[in-house]
């Protein structure tokens, strides 16, 4: 696995600064959508740079043009031509190189993946009539009334009925999911190879179920011990060692392999639990997501998304172009990576790499098109 050269965001950042403070000195402030911005933002020698490129995902915002927009794009085209220099340099042919496409392959089929079973989810019959408040009764809110009166006292019945609408609609929602994922998440899964317990999975599938309690990452926590029982099988080292040591289980996490059927997936390439590795406490377990399990709910939605012919549809052709641009900018930040290992010594300062991302810019014709 690759690790990100610590010097990759500082050298971003400060080229990037020094950038949008220039541009700031040519051209008065405004804020704009980005539907306000042209299809190019900016040209690279001649050839464009196109908003679809530096905005890969829609971003519903109104931004400062001087203080947002243009350090965007100057961020975009400092990646741009270290990762250009990377492949003068034949960084593209490295074992480095393949390694970290493999994951930023995968990366991007789990953004697919994920987006195509949201599509499959929202036109399931029982997603769709559970967000359907208009079909709820006047007894089904009276019995939630029923069941929970410490939140209605101070109310008529009339108003409490009404109030208790979307709280049923809730509910029916949560256990349309809770039904889905009891019916389908039978199938054999494995992490590192070895199998999970059904009934791991099962009390996963319980624990998740917010029309009693705050969920609770039950999957998660049983990967945690499955990794580390593994990691202290082939080291040798103490368990409870093992756990302490947070950076270790982080990565364990990371680099572990979950199977359903005949795909295979590292966790660690997942973005939801990708943010939350950062929280593998114990203390703070019950802050986290059931971020395992809605990533084997994602993978087992979306297979049966494919057999149903969903991945054709129109609707997702459009979002699937979020896993082409993640696909994308994900190849570019590895060659920065690379680059910049290459050049730079571990402990090298900050101001080093800033001066070697701004050198890439001599004899360079950026032009911006915002004005």
């Amino acid at each position: 696995m690759i690790k990100q050269n610590s010097l990759l965001v500082c050298a971003i950042a400060a080229i990037t600064m020094t950038v949008a403070l220039h541009a700031g000195a040519q051209a008065a402030d405004k804020t704009v959508s980005i539907d306000q911005l042209g299809d190019v933002l900016a040209k690279v020698d001649g050839k464009p740079v196109r908003k679809a490129e530096v905005y890969p995902t829609p971003i519903g915002l109104d931004m400062s043009l001087q203080n947002a927009v243009k350090p965007a794009i100057a961020q975009y085209i400092n990646q741009m031509l270290a990762a250009q220099a990377a492949v003068t340099e034949g960084l593209d042919k490295t074992a480095a190189y393949r390694d970290g496409m493999a994951a930023v392959e995968q990366r991007a089929a789990l953004v697919e993946l994920t987006l195509l079973a949201q599509l499959y989810e929202s036109r399931l019959p029982a997603i769709v009539a559970a967000q359907d408040r208009a079909a709820i009764t006047d007894t089904q809110a009276a019995a939630y009334v029923k069941l929970h009166p410490d939140r209605f006292r101070d109310k008529t019945r009339r108003e409490a009925i009404r109030a208790a609408r979307p709280h049923v609609a809730r509910d029916n929602y949560f256990g349309a999911q809770i039904d889905w994922m009891t019916k389908h998440l039978t199938q054999p899964m494995t992490i590192n190879g070895e199998a999970i317990p059904a009934d791991t999975i099962s009390e996963a599938i319980d624990a998740a179920d917010a029309r009693y309690w705050i969920p609770t990452p039950e999957l998660l926590e049983a990967v945690i011990k499955m990794v580390i029982r593994q990691e202290a099988k082939a080291s040798g080292d103490n368990r409870k060692d093992i756990r302490a040591d947070a950076g270790r289980v982080q990565d364990l996490i990371a680099a572990a392999r979950l199977g359903i059927g005949d795909q295979q997936f590292a966790l660690g390439n997942d973005p939801n639990l990708r943010s939350v590795l950062e929280m593998i406490e114990p203390a703070d377990m019950p802050k986290l997501q059931a971020v395992v399990l809605i990533l084997v709910k994602n993978i087992v939605m979306a297979k049966q998304a494919r057999a149903a012919g969903l991945h054709k549809d129109a609707a997702f052709a459009q979002q699937s172009a979020q896993a082409a641009a993640s696909r994308a900018r994900g190849r570019t930040e590895l060659l920065v990576r690379l680059y910049l290992d290459k050049h730079l010594d571990a402990g090298a300062a900050p101001g080093a790499a800033k001066a070697m991302i701004a050198s890439l810019r001599d004899g360079v014709k950026i032009e911006y098109l915002l004005d």
